[in-house]
């Protein structure tokens, strides 16, 4: 699961402003501008010097080792963030121009941290293996990237570092675990009439010969259990028409029912 190299720098009209999107219904849903949640400018990556071979995209990153940064790491310095409702990119201005573009399923963590235990920053876990293709969790490549506020050796500004995680926070909940929606997708298996009501799919279960209602209408106490409370009672037509009415505009004000496509 390789990152998306990129040698040139996103637009801001490639975008559609996350205040403009909020104040107005787009014509369609389809083929329309991401949404673009936060930029930033003057950032600087802190990543492993090991780290940065692990993918290609990340290596053509120019990054030096120096006093300023944690034992072990490299710094990335002159970097743009974009968060969007697509994907968060990340851009180096110089020495070279290039980038990657990082898909929200590739982001198995972001949290905010302390970097080298008193500069306020932002932590992305990337997953660099697909891992529909392994066997075990050994086998999963991760990178940590470490994201720095302006100025961060010597006056830095951290609201951006809040604001970039706040970001993140929504554009990932418009990109849920798969996993996560399979479960909730799950259709409910309770068998026809096992709660007791009759609709039109398991009517044939509850009548006679004759289309008569079993159960109540009989007197059965064990059918009428098997029916469910309620089951059998039957109201005047009238009666049905004005609980419907009261339910929807009626002066009780609770509703019955509510419309959601």
């Amino acid at each position: 699961m390789a990152l998306r190299h990129l040698d040139s720098a996103p637009k801001e009209e490639e975008f559609t402003p996350l205040q403009e999107h909020q104040e107005q219904t787009p014509s369609t849903f389809f083929g329309s501008k991401p949404v673009l949640y936060a930029h930033y400018s003057n950032l600087t990556l802190a990543i492993s010097t090991s780290g940065l071979q692990l993918d290609p995209a990340i290596a053509k990153f120019a990054a030096s080792a120096d006093e300023q940064a944690a034992e072990g790491d490299s710094l990335i310095r002159d970097v743009d963030i974009w968060v969007s409702s697509r994907d968060v990119t990340l851009f180096q201005q110089t020495p070279a121009a290039t980038g990657v573009s990082i898909t929200y399923p590739q982001i198995s963590l972001h949290a905010t941290m302390k970097y080298k235990s008193q500069i306020e920053a932002l932590l992305m876990k990337l997953c660099l293996t697909d891992i529909e293709t392994v066997n075990s969790e050994e086998e999963i490549e991760t990178l940590d990237i470490v994201v720095l506020p302006p100025n961060f050796a010597s006056e830095p500004d951290t609201t951006c570092i809040k604001e970039i995680f706040t970001a993140m926070n929504a554009c990932a909940d418009l990109h849920p675990d798969p996993d996560d929606s399979e479960e909730g997708d799950q259709e409910d298996e309770t068998a026809p009439g096992a709660t007791g009501w009759i609709t039109a799919d398991n009517m044939g279960e509850y009548l006679d010969e004759d289309g008569n209602f079993k159960g109540h209408i009989y007197g059965d106490a064990e059918e009428s259990e098997q029916l469910g409370p309620g089951a059998g009672t039957v109201r005047p037509r009238e009666e049905e028409a004005d609980e419907h009415t009261n339910g929807v505009n009626g002066e009780d004000g609770e509703t019955k029912w509510q419309r959601t496509g």
